[in-house]
């Protein structure tokens, strides 16, 4: 497999990638395409605001009363450390569902209690056996985007923890249809669209219309096995599923799938 930082050949040469991150958080998955031959389209279905409320604050100003303090993506990192500092979160056991959030803690200089080393999600994070004993009866709180799923907190509670989440922003899909991707289909400047959460790919579907039968021909390539939920079971398009929905195991299935 060629490494993620390697320049020579160019395996993704006239490969037209659609990438549905945040503006703010495509930008180095689509240069590694670039660097190896690929054309990138930006397409956000999710834009982030966060939440700056007193409420939002105060909550997080209650830290002092948790145990571990768990962190499921790199915006509820910079949001929380914006609003409270670190000061708050030095002498807690803290920890994340993703090396790119863990990495948000260690640059702010705190020390990650657990991470999984892989898969980077909620199911990967309890399989860690030291992770779940750490948890039993303890108080927990989920620092996030509005709306997660649930899983991670029932799965606690049923530990004996007590789980409280704080959510520090809020997600909304900024696209109102998808006529920008049907021109690129028409085109013929579609190879692949990369979704990289359950919620991107709700919204893309949400925006499917009854005559949208161009999507049937798209490669899809999700960012973990769960999200097929959230495809229709009418979509007669490939579908291609990485790993995890870090930006090195999407390239790397990108070169696997499209060479």
């Amino acid at each position: 497999m060629p490494d993620i930082n390697s320049t020579s050949g160019l395996p993704l040469k006239n490969k037209n990638i659609v990438i549905t991150r945040p503006k703010q958080q495509a930008s180095a998955l689509a240069k590694n395409i670039q660097k190896v031959g690929g054309c990138t389209f930006l397409f956000p279905l999710i834009e982030i605001t966060p939440l700056n409320d007193v409420a939002t604050k105060n909550a997080l100003l209650n830290l002092d009363n948790y145990d571990l303090v768990v962190f499921v993506s790199v915006n509820a990192v910079r949001q929380c450390i914006h609003l409270v500092g670190t000061d708050i979160l030095k002498n807690k056991m803290l920890v994340c569902t993703g090396k790119k959030t863990a990495n948000a803690l260690i640059d702010n200089g705190l020390n990650v209690d657990f991470c999984p080393d892989k898969f980077f999600n909620s199911e990967a994070l309890l399989s860690i056996k030291a992770f779940k004993k750490a948890s039993v009866d303890k108080k927990i709180a989920i620092i996030r985007g509005a709306s997660g799923r649930d899983y991670l907190k029932n799965n606690l509670i049923s530990l004996g923890a007590t789980v409280d989440y704080i959510d520090v922003y809020k997600r909304h899909c900024p696209q109102k249809d998808l006529s920008y991707l049907k021109t690129l289909s028409k085109q013929q400047k579609l190879d692949a669209i990369l979704l990289t959460s359950a919620s991107s790919t709700a919204s893309f579907f949400e925006m499917v219309g009854e005559n949208d039968t161009w999507i049937n021909e798209l490669t899809l390539l999700i960012g973990s096995s769960r999200m097929q939920h959230e495809i229709p079971d009418g979509f007669k398009g490939k579908i291609l599923v990485a790993e995890d929905p870090s930006d090195e195991t999407l390239y790397k299935t990108l070169l696997s799938e499209l060479i």
